[in-house]
Order: C-alpha cells, then sequence, then structure tokens
C-alpha cells in the first residue's frame, strides 16, 4: 500500500489555464480550470438546488394563488441563462400596474432561493402568446391552460 501524500489539485475559479478532462469512458474534452470549478461548485450544489427549487415552486404557486384575481396561469421554463417564470394574467393588456408586484416577487425569490435564478415575465391572457409557450414547461399555478379558449372550459 502506497502511503505517499497527494496534494490536492486546486481549482482557481479566475482561471483561463487549459485542463484536460479524462473520464473512465475515456471521452476526453478540454475545458478552462475557471469552468472546471464552476461545474465542480454545481455539482457540490446539487441537493441544495433540488431543495430550493421545490421551495421555489410552492413559493410562486402560492404569490399566484394570493393574487388570483390578476393571476390565470404561471409556467416555469428553461431560459439561455435562467429559469423564466411565465405569470399569465387574465387581462388582454399588459398590466403595468402589476409590474410592481411581479418586482417585489422577483426581488423575494432572488433573496430567498440564490441558487434559483430567474427572470419572470408577464403574460397577457393572449392566445397567440400564450401558444407560443414551451412545451417543456413546468405549469405552477392555474388551469395550465395554454389559451384563452381552454381556460375558459
Amino acid at each position: 500500500m502506497d502511503t505517499t501524500k497527494i496534494d490536492p489539485i486546486r481549482l482557481d475559479f479566475q482561471s483561463k489555464r487549459q485542463v484536460v478532462v479524462s473520464p473512465d469512458d475515456e471521452d476526453r474534452f478540454v475545458t478552462t480550470e475557471g469552468e472546471a470549478a464552476i461545474a465542480c461548485k454545481q455539482w457540490s450544489n446539487r441537493e441544495m438546488f433540488k431543495e430550493q427549487f421545490n421551495a421555489f415552486l410552492t413559493e410562486i404557486h402560492d404569490w399566484c394563488e394570493v393574487r388570483s384575481a390578476k393571476v390565470r396561469s404561471c409556467f416555469v421554463s428553461i431560459g439561455d441563462s435562467s429559469l423564466n417564470i411565465l405569470i399569465c394574467t387574465h387581462g388582454v393588456d399588459y398590466d403595468f400596474e402589476f409590474d410592481d408586484a411581479i418586482v417585489n416577487l422577483d426581488v423575494s425569490l432572488s433573496e430567498k432561493f440564490p441558487l434559483c435564478i430567474a427572470e419572470l415575465l408577464q403574460i397577457p391572457n393572449q392566445a397567440a402568446l400564450t401558444k407560443e409557450l414551451p412545451k417543456e414547461a413546468l405549469w405552477v399555478y392555474g388551469d395550465g391552460g395554454r389559451t384563452s379558449q381552454t381556460s375558459n372550459t
């Protein structure tokens, strides 16, 4: 048994130095030291993310339920660099007065759930807009209808 002490590899989040990753399946790839450090951090945070994400969804649902007079439904989808929270309102026009409540929700979510980076979008109940919601969108609140016709059934 070899008892030689091996110094740990140190990864710097700011480093642009290239590293070669050699997985068991021998499908090697090159990344930067900083990207490798971020991936390691994300992997170590995966359980905390699951817990935060479940509480995040509950928080959004409860917020929408309290504002059911304004909110018809709500979906969460994966965007380019964050989660997208799509708040579908009953009215056919954009509700500028409701924006303050949405901004407050945005601030609250970012403070309570730092691992769930999100962007909130208000979507008026217009069939052309709600029909284009991603099929992968997670229905968080409301009837789940994607058009004004389905929400009336």
